[in-house]
């Protein structure tokens, strides 16, 4: 938690006023920084490692194994 509020920082430090920041502006802050490989993440980046998930959990429900039907 600590180390993404640091990286955070380095786009917008403390005080930093929002009145002048477009959502295009956020976006790409928070492009930037989803898009930085991480060591954490065996230097994948969060986008990757989120997209992959997520397949894995949208082919579970999509394609299920047995004929029991998936609700939520």
């Amino acid at each position: 938690n600590e180390n993404r509020n640091g990286r955070i920082r380095r786009y917008l430090p403390k005080r930093t006023s929002f009145d002048d920041l477009t959502d295009e502006d956020l976006q790409a802050i928070v492009d930037e920084i989803n898009d930085t490989p991480m060591k954490v993440l065996d230097w994948e980046t969060p986008n990757e490692v989120w997209y992959r998930e997520l397949g894995k959990v949208m082919s579970k429900t999509s394609h299920p194994k047995t004929g029991v039907a998936l609700t939520n």
